[in-house]
């Protein structure tokens, strides 16, 4: 079975993440399907609020460790492993969230250009 979608078709396979969705406000979303068991932002580079929310959201436990991807790139998951990362922009990246005491560690992920 192969499931896809960008950005709110991307969270809805998580725990959760951000989206603005709802209206002109970025929030958060904890009630996405679960069957990734992490959370999910998309647009990381291409909207200023997302990183902080998104880091503040696993800091303080709302959301669990998780996964961030930039416009252009997506993430391959055998079963809930995550696999590779992907882009089709030269140059742009995906990241693994994690926290760590009352803050989060944003790692670059390798990312092959289709």
């Amino acid at each position: 079975m192969v499931l896809a979608g960008v950005s709110a078709g991307s969270l809805c396979w998580h725990v959760g993440g951000t989206t603005d969705s709802f209206g002109p406000d970025l929030r958060a979303v904890t009630d996405g399907l679960g069957f990734l068991p992490y959370s999910n932002s998309p647009h990381h580079d291409a909207e200023a609020q997302r990183r902080p929310l998104i880091h503040r959201l696993i800091a303080e436990g709302t959301l669990p460790d998780g996964y961030a991807t930039e416009n252009g790139t997506g993430l391959v998951f055998f079963g809930t492993e995550l696999q590779e990362a992907v882009t089709e922009v030269p140059g742009k990246s995906a990241y693994s969230l994690r926290r760590s005491g009352d803050s989060v560690v944003e790692s670059p992920l390798p990312t092959r250009l289709l």
